[in-house]
């Protein structure tokens, strides 16, 4: 027999490859610091996978739901040719004399100025006249955009709608309209510059023709004589009258827009679905968190890190004590613990396997916690005939109350000769259960279905694991906790 401090050999025994390992659940101890589990990613990823999927697929639906109700807008735009013009003449005034010197250049007007003129009154008003821009005039200037690449005199004028054709209407309005007001705006600076030159030619001619006609007549003679000086000044208005009236021309028409200006909806619909996915982790975050009902048998394969050794939902239960009878011999295990969570549901597998052991000939003792004899099958009727893979057995009470030395004293006491002991051992999470567990070669976990968690199952078998005692596997039972 095992003593209180030292595992017996059997339970301290590596299992082989293949089988489980009970450092799967230990503590990671010698765990390197810049080791990676990738592990724990994947299952978490293989339990939370049907949140991840509904919430990307519900995001995605969304983003879809979206771009099919959201308000669109569209923009028109359309290029027109601003070529410089002079709005100043920048020649000095008469009043100044003939030998007044010419030191400033013709001022040409400015693209920012121009740019104005876009979104002058006369031009929105003329394009409230479109369908789709009947809004007040602050809000209709929003909808009118103008820029202009560097070193460049073309104007890009875009307009806004909710539509693509009123986008492309309105366009054309505020294109045509932009010309037409520059065109006269600019055009009246220019005809009073041509008529303030031309009076200043004929002036300057008829200042000329008067002067004395004989060089030496003059009373001063300069190294720029006077004559000479109002020929320069005739010279360069004649200059300014040179220049040709250029107009504003629309150079690309405005154009219907295919796309919306927003993303689209696959734009949408991916941040929906990468939205759901962030949603979706933090959802499964939480999920894996919080304890989890084992429900069906899946759930315990797949959350508990113990192999399922039988489950007597799919087979009988003597088959069940005869698979653990076998499992025990091939161990060559002398004292089995049956402990589960609930308690009760241990007695039903503890006494088929007290059963499977004496009807293989061994002296059998079964340590019941429970008081009183346990039928051979609990919650059900005894069977008419007796079945041949039963045997008789001796059951012997056990009184948890007496301590861990009482518990090492019961267990040795029930060893009769070469005879096995099954202890029915209290619920799992208990301290009589780890103490059993260490005084035992074989422990059995049973889990009831529907009864017990994921996490206070997984915390009662790390305790079997750092006392040295790891349960060798699972019973799944279907059975409801007893009563008594």
């Amino acid at each position: 027999m095992a003593s209180l401090t030292t595992p017996s050999p059997s339970a301290s025994k590596r299992p082989p490859i293949g089988e489980y390992d009970p450092a799967a659940i230990a503590p990671p101890d010698e765990t390197p610091p810049d080791e990676v589990r990738l592990g724990r990613y994947w299952g978490f990823l293989r339990r939370q996978w049907p949140v991840l999927l509904a919430t990307v697929a519900l995001g995605g639906v969304l983003g879809m739901v979206r771009s099919a109700t959201v308000q669109h807008t569209y923009t028109s735009t359309v290029e027109v040719l601003c070529p410089p013009i002079a709005v100043e003449s920048g020649l000095p005034p008469l009043a100044a004399g003939p030998f007044a010197t010419v030191d400033q250049a013709p001022t040409l007007e400015t693209m920012d100025t121009e740019a104005q003129l876009a979104t002058s009154g006369t031009v929105l008003e003329q394009l409230r006249h479109v369908s789709g821009f009947k809004i007040p005039t602050d809000r209709l200037a929003e909808r009118v955009t103008v820029s202009a690449a560097p070193y460049s005199r073309v104007l890009i004028i875009g307009v806004r709608a909710n539509r693509p054709g009123n986008a492309r209407q309105g366009a054309r309005v505020v294109g045509r309209t932009f010309v037409k007001v520059r065109n006269r705006v600019i055009g009246q600076y220019q005809t009073r510059n041509r008529q303030e030159v031309n009076r200043r030619v004929a002036l300057l001619k008829a200042e000329l023709k008067a002067l004395p006609q004989d060089p030496t007549a003059l009373t001063r003679i300069t190294v720029r004589t006077r004559r000479q000086a109002m020929q320069r000044q005739i010279l360069d208005a004649q200059k300014q009258l040179a220049f040709d009236d250029v107009f504003a021309q629309v150079v690309r028409a405005a154009d219907k827009p295919s796309r919306p200006d927003d993303p689209g909806s696959d734009v949408n619909r991916t941040s929906g679905m990468g939205t759901g996915l962030l949603a979706g982790l933090a959802i499964g975050l939480v999920r894996d968190r919080r304890p989890r009902r084992l429900r069906y048998a899946r759930d315990v394969r797949r959350r508990i890190p113990v192999p399922v050794l039988s489950d007597t939902g799919r087979e009988d239960l003597a088959d069940s004590g005869r698979r653990l009878r076998n499992l025990a011999f091939a161990e060559d295990a002398r004292t089995v613990l049956v402990t589960g969570m609930p308690g009760g549901t241990a007695d039903a597998v503890a006494v088929s396997v007290a059963a499977a052991f004496a009807h293989g000939g061994a002296p059998t003792t079964l340590l019941r916690v429970a008081d009183g004899q346990p039928p051979i099958y609990p919650g059900h009727e005894p069977p008419a005939e007796p079945d041949d893979g039963l045997g008789s057995f001796r059951v012997v009470a056990l009184a948890i109350n007496d301590g861990d030395r009482g518990l090492a004293q019961a267990v040795e006491r029930a060893h009769h000769g070469k005879g096995v002991v099954v202890i029915s051992g209290p619920p799992l999470d208990t301290a009589e259960a780890v103490t059993l567990a260490a005084l035992s070669d074989l422990t059995l976990v049973t889990v009831a279905l529907k009864l017990v968690t994921d996490r206070p199952l997984i915390a009662a078998i790390s305790h079997l694991v750092s006392a040295g005692a790891p349960p060798r596997g699972i019973v799944i039972t279907h059975q409801k906790e007893s009563s008594s």
